[in-house]
């Protein structure tokens, strides 16, 4: 069965409809350039963060990004719970570009997301896999927590990356549409920097690395994290909102410092939120002590938890409760 011929049975549908948007309409500031995208109403179209909210810089790199006539693979390298994910999902989303997500584990091979030669109907053809059918349809890849593929794995990508037609074993031919955009999220950068935190990422050759630009993320600024949280939250006082967010910033400056396991994510944080909201009128607990350790203290020892009551303190002015009443 002739390569082609197979993908175009399985796109039987109509291309999505091409659409420009201003910059405004995207990231909300103005500029006179226009992005491509594509008209609303078209299947796998990721749904959009209701409470997201862009970081000025971090919009203007992928701005960049998406005005170039054929961008190159974007890396984006970041802490965990940075957000690097949403991010592509809400851009993607708000240009209607319908996106295939690929997440990654160190099982993954080369076939689980190229396709497989499969018997059908008593012939052997090759069924191509969710990522070569966005290759050839024009829609988004985003390589989900890409540093935990085996480097084997992207290496059998290459030819994708560079936007070229590839030769399958089995002689299927995959021809790029005329506009492929595909992106990575990252805890590394890939060259082996930051794997001794992050366990099991992969260290890739300089040939793989070379295919992708670079962006690096990290948590939001204050501002920015709170209006995020205002909208997650919006029953949530202000102030208790402010105070959060400078708790998590003690925290991730701990973190850095080697005195915490790990940071508190953005959605450690509307975790803590909603746990704080739900049980803010209990009396058998302190509220906004439980509520911090079921979104995230109960994850660490008790001596860390210790440390992060006193950081909660020091900007809630609410006394910590004895650690060893709620270790019992």
């Amino acid at each position: 069965m002739n390569g082609i011929s197979s993908l175009q049975d399985m796109f039987a549908e109509s291309d999505p409809v091409s659409r420009n948007y201003m910059v405004e309409e995207i990231f909300g500031f103005s500029s006179q350039i226009e992005l491509p995208g594509y008209e609303p109403g078209y299947p796998l179209v990721p749904e959009a963060c209701a409470d997201f909210v862009w970081s000025p810089g971090l919009a203007k790199d992928l701005i960049e990004w998406l005005a170039e006539s054929h961008p190159d693979p974007l890396w984006i390298s970041g802490p965990t719970g940075c957000g690097k994910t949403e991010v592509l999902k809400t851009m993607f989303a708000q240009l209607n570009i319908p996106t295939v997500v690929v997440s990654a584990k160190k099982s993954t091979e080369a076939d689980d997301i190229l396709g497989r030669v499969q018997l059908v109907d008593g012939n052997t053809v090759f069924v191509p896999g969710h990522l070569l059918k966005a290759y050839a349809r024009g829609y988004a890849i985003i390589f989900d927590e890409i540093d935990s593929y085996n480097a084997d794995v992207l290496m059998a990508c290459h030819r994708l990356l560079e936007r070229q037609t590839v030769v399958l074993d089995d002689g299927t031919i995959i021809v790029p549409a005329k506009r492929v955009l595909m992106a990575a999220t990252a805890n590394t950068r890939g060259d082996g920097d930051g794997a001794d935190v992050y366990t099991g990422t992969s260290l890739f050759n300089l040939a793989t690395l070379n295919r992708f630009d670079k962006i690096v993320m990290d948590y939001p600024e204050s501002t920015v994290e709170e209006q995020i949280l205002q909208r997650a939250l919006p029953t949530l006082d202000h102030s208790v909102i402010g105070a959060m967010v400078k708790v998590a910033t003690d925290i991730r400056k701990a973190w850095s410092g080697g005195s915490c396991p790990g940071p508190i994510s953005i959605r450690d944080l509307k975790r803590w939120g909603r746990k704080l909201i739900l049980g803010g009128n209990r009396t058998d607990v302190s509220p906004i002590y439980h509520a911090f350790d079921k979104a995230f203290g109960f994850g660490t020892d008790i001596h860390v938890r210790g440390m992060l009551y006193k950081l909660i303190e020091s900007h809630f002015d609410v006394q910590a409760p004895e650690l060893e009443v709620l270790s019992r």
